[in-house]
């Protein structure tokens, strides 16, 4: 289990990456550790729960996904993220099971319901949609605050994993222990006041733009 955090996101369009990158190492962030691409199977419920969730602004609300990093699908992991207005936990599990990579959903389908998870209830969960995108991380000099820039960001239905849509999103995120919030809130004063700050979900943003384009189940 992640011990709790916040999260704080700043989103502009694609090919802002370097603005992201410049921002931070001017304001004295390094990398921490080399690229990754990142994917992810989310759940919800039959009612779509988990996302007309985010949509209201509901304050306490959870999503569900496997996730996996660098196409390496021996080590998978399934993760319930919990979210209480901008603090963040996560209950993480790491699987035991091959996938083949030509039927990754059938897979994971096949392999839930054997799954011993804690905080698992008995809601009959839904695979819906697949996203995918490269991420880079950094730190801040004095190790307070760590940050992310996501670019690349597609997502495909389940049932159809080999036509991604792309979402033209560059997402800037700081991470931070909430004993940080007075540090971070001065520095977010002094250095990027110029910037919105926004909710933003990968998975309902997704589930929007698939809806949209009549390719949600």
């Amino acid at each position: 289990m992640n011990e709790n955090r916040i999260e704080k996101k700043f989103v502009a369009g694609k090919f802002k990456d370097d603005f992201f990158k410049k921002f931070l190492i001017v304001n004295g962030f390094t990398k921490q550790f080399p690229d990754r691409t990142i994917s992810s199977v989310y759940l919800d419920t039959v009612n779509y729960d988990f996302a007309r969730d985010n949509i209201n602004g509901v304050s306490e609300r959870k999503k569900i996904r496997f996730r996996w990093y660098n196409d390496d699908l021996e080590r998978i992991y399934i993760e319930e993220k919990n979210k209480r207005n901008f603090t963040v936990w996560k209950n993480i599990k790491k699987m035991d099971f091959q996938i083949n990579k030509k039927k990754i959903a059938e897979n994971l389908k096949n392999n839930f319901l054997k799954i011993k998870f804690k905080n698992k209830n008995n809601f009959n969960y839904k695979f819906v949609l697949k996203t995918n995108y490269k991420r880079s991380y950094w730190l801040s000099n004095n190790k307070k605050i760590r940050a992310t820039i996501d670019i690349d960001i597609n997502a495909s239905p389940i049932n159809n994993l080999s036509k991604p849509i792309y979402l033209g999103d560059t997402v800037l995120e700081f991470k931070f222990h909430p004993m940080y919030e007075k540090y971070f809130r001065n520095f977010f004063t002094n250095k990027i006041s110029h910037l919105r700050m926004q909710k933003y979900s990968k998975y309902v943003r997704s589930f929007i733009e698939l809806e949209n384009s009549g390719l949600n189940n």
